[in-house]
């Protein structure tokens, strides 16, 4: 990975030194050229410009085709003023037809070793986001961890034949809230909920944010029965006024629904994504 980025960082000064220096030497064409080539010494630069811009949104193809129809057309024009007219060709035409090609190619050069670069950069990030096991804006856990977490704690339940249950808490209002509340607002709101949770549960249970919503899950080492009383403490805690106060100047509601269900071998073996799912599914039944 070193060396690959190592070599699109080269591509990347090679070909913009090689841009430069054709940009360089078009505007000293210009610059240089007598008054009867003036003109078209302009045109065929801004025609320049018109193929590295199109290279420059990687329009590869396009780019190519206005360069050689810019040298080709050129060329026979010149061609046609030497046997037409008899005017010589001057040492500065013969720029006109290097520098489309060469900036063009140096342009790709350029975008190519950008492009190396972004690559590598998203492939860097997405293995990055595969390690990361934490939410960043709860800094409670995260889906990926609740599920290797789930593996192990069903074969340890399993082995000593205690209970395991999962609860999912959800707010209940999730798209308004996110209607009246702004983006900072919103993510505080969050917080503050992850908070009331981890603060109604006990130590030893796991607790998860399982989504960028407020979504949180709660592994507890209970039966069904149990998981009832946790969720009848969150939803008195969200239910509180001072809860949620400071947020916004205006009164908001938070309402959660809360699900839960008892882990059963017989029923989902070792499929803990479809245990997770069964109690998504139970949300609803909360009203």
């Amino acid at each position: 990975m070193v060396e690959k980025r190592a070599t699109g960082y080269l591509f990347q000064d090679v070909g913009i030194f090689l841009l430069l220096g054709t940009i360089l030497a078009s505007a000293l064409a210009v610059v240089n050229a007598d008054k009867g080539m003036l003109m078209e010494s302009t045109i065929m630069m801004l025609a320049l410009f018109v193929a590295i811009l199109f290279a420059a949104f990687k329009m590869n193809g396009i780019a190519i085709i206005v360069a050689g129809f810019q040298i080709l057309a050129y060329s026979a024009y010149k061609l046609f003023v030497l046997y037409a007219y008899g005017v010589s060709i001057e040492w500065i035409c013969y720029v006109w037809i290097i520098l489309p090609i060469a900036a063009v190619a140096s342009m790709i050069m350029f975008v190519s070793g950008s492009h190396r670069t972004e690559t590598e950069n998203d492939i860097l990030k997405e293995q990055v986001e595969e390690l990361v096991m934490v939410n960043a804006l709860t800094g409670l856990y995260n889906l990926r961890s609740l599920y290797n977490d789930m593996k192990k704690q069903t074969a340890y339940t399993d082995r000593n034949h205690l209970p395991l249950s999962l609860m999912i808490v959800k707010l209940r209002y999730e798209p308004e809230l996110k209607k009246i509340l702004s983006r900072s607002h919103y993510e505080t709101l969050i917080q503050k909920l992850s908070v009331l949770v981890t603060d109604a549960v006990r130590v030893e249970d796991r607790i998860y944010s399982i989504d960028n919503n407020g979504s949180i899950a709660v592994l507890l080492t209970c039966d069904k029965k149990g998981t009832q009383f946790v969720a009848s403490r969150i939803k008195a805690a969200v239910s509180s006024r001072e809860s949620f106060a400071g947020i916004t100047e205006e009164a908001i509601k938070v309402d959660v629904k809360v699900a839960t269900m008892q882990y059963n071998k017989e029923e989902f073996g070792d499929d803990v994504i479809q245990f997770k799912q069964r109690v998504e599914n139970e949300l609803q039944y909360d009203v």
